[in-house]
């Protein structure tokens, strides 16, 4: 609530209602210490805990990796690096790892749950992500999740997905190589007599 200190200002004209050129003129302020006084009784009753912030609880998730964009082939492992932080000024307890990933992808943390974080304490994290042996070559999100019985953090990686092999090429290069075979073969047994 806002209390002004000055309540009103008095304008008193010497020689009539409306001032005129030249007049002097006294201008007297009215201060209403009243409310000064209450605010000060105030601040010095309540105590400064009841001021102050309270203490904040901070979890911070964050990937230690090269990027937040990652190649990886379907059907394969990559080990991705996550740091999990307590940044506040309150214990943090037992954080929960997990992800939001697509059908048929699978994630293991290590470790996948933490006991204890004290304020200013950090945690490495080893992911492993493995996506789906037949997923799409293409760009998947990866969502990863700390969640403590206080707060929540939530990270989001990009992935994109190569192919497993070149194996369907060279299964590509042998039929066309047999093809080619067959034509010299068949040219060669028949002929052009």
């Amino acid at each position: 609530m806002h209390l002004p200190l000055v309540s009103a200002i008095v304008i008193n004209n010497y020689k009539g209602d409306l001032p005129v050129p030249g007049d002097s003129m006294r201008i007297g302020w009215k201060i209403c210490l009243l409310p000064a006084f209450l605010l000060g009784l105030i601040a010095i009753l309540l105590p400064c805990s009841a001021l102050a912030q309270a203490e904040k609880v901070d979890l911070t998730l964050r990937l230690v990796s090269d990027s937040y964009y990652n190649k990886i082939i379907a059907g394969k492992e990559k080990t991705i690096f996550l740091e999990v932080g307590n940044t506040g000024k309150q214990d943090i307890t037992n954080i929960r790892l997990y992800a939001d990933l697509s059908e048929g992808w699978t994630v293991e943390f290590s470790p996948g749950l933490i006991d204890y974080l004290g304020p200013g304490s950090f945690q490495a994290v080893d992911a492993v992500l493995r996506p789906a042996a037949n997923a799409a070559k293409g760009e998947y999100t990866v969502t990863l999740i700390a969640e403590a019985s206080e707060t929540r953090r939530v990270a989001s990686i990009f992935v994109r997905v190569e192919s497993a092999s070149f194996l369907w090429v060279w299964v590509g290069a042998g039929v066309a190589l047999l093809a080619i075979l067959a034509f010299i073969l068949i040219f060669m047994r028949f002929g052009r007599d």
